[in-house]
């Protein structure tokens, strides 16, 4: 670098009298060390994958794709580990089937998008607890919310808290009564880990057990039980919603395989009166 490829006018561009005396005095010599330290000095950070996804190339070609594989990339790395989570809380081990299984699960549960939602949640953990909240408040309180006693784990509010386990017992006899026969294990309303045998009847369970989180999620900060009632209601929501869906896009005979066994269930406990003032029909026969 020569003296004439220094230009004190862009080191000192400014028009008032300081920058000007202290440009006539300068030493070229002293001010080549000065713009080499200056460039020896500059910290050499590592790019992110997003920089190097944008520099990496000249053009933009591809660069749409390179984009969608790293937010791919980014959703399986939140995904795996929230199933470690689980698999701790659970003390088990998920192998890669079960993991693929709840990740399948998790996106094809139901057309429906506020059942994707749920399970969604679930799945990634997304509901605050009190032990969460402890560490975010710098706490020592995390017992659960319904009054327990016990330690407010993501696992304990969902399904372990004595306030939350008969409305599971109550699902699990609606599943004997429709002749499913399910192991009592929370891997499977939580994260849609069935068992190979019970396959056929996943998406009759799927209903069920959304409806339950949806009624458990509801009373989530409340010190009192799940009601059964309003599981009933929350499933014979789903399922009205289901049925217009399935009329709107002709596609009844899936909606059908699903629901008419549960729909006899739901009607035969329901009496009378909460038939009345819920408008709660059969919706199948009139296909």
């Amino acid at each position: 670098k020569t003296f004439s490829d220094i230009s004190l006018a862009n080191v000192f561009s400014g028009q008032s009298p300081k920058p000007t005396e202290i440009k006539a005095k300068i030493n070229q010599w002293d001010l080549i060390k000065l713009t080499s330290f200056a460039q020896q000095s500059k910290p050499k950070r590592q790019l992110t994958e997003w920089e190097k996804i944008v520099s990496n190339d000249a053009t933009d070609k591809g660069l749409i794709s390179r984009i969608y594989k790293q937010l791919i990339q980014l959703n399986s790395k939140k995904t795996n580990q929230s199933m470690e989570k689980w698999a701790k809380d659970l003390n088990r081990h998920f192998s890669k089937e079960d993991i693929q299984m709840a990740n399948k699960h998790m996106k094809k549960c139901s057309t429906s998008l506020i059942i994707r939602e749920m399970q969604i949640k679930t799945t990634m953990r997304y509901h605050l607890t009190p032990v969460r909240m402890a560490i975010i408040n710098k706490s020592t309180n995390n017992k659960c919310w319904r009054g327990c006693g016990e330690k407010g784990t993501l696992l304990h509010c969902w399904w372990e808290c004595k306030l939350v386990q008969p409305l599971w017992r109550t699902v699990w006899r609606y599943l004997r009564n429709l002749y499913i026969e399910l192991p009592y294990d929370p891997a499977i309303p939580l994260l849609g880990i069935y068992p190979d045998k019970a396959l056929l009847k996943r998406d009759t369970c799927t209903r069920m057990f959304i409806a339950a989180l949806f009624t458990i999620a509801k009373t989530w900060k409340q010190p009192k039980c799940p009601l059964t009632d309003d599981w009933i209601r929350k499933m014979w929501y789903i399922y009205t919603m289901e049925y217009y869906s399935a009329i709107k896009k002709n596609d009844i005979m899936p909606f059908a395989a699903t629901w008419m066994e549960l729909e006899t269930l739901i009607l035969s406990e329901m009496s009378q009166k909460d038939k009345d003032k819920y408008h709660m029909i059969s919706l199948i026969t009139g296909i």
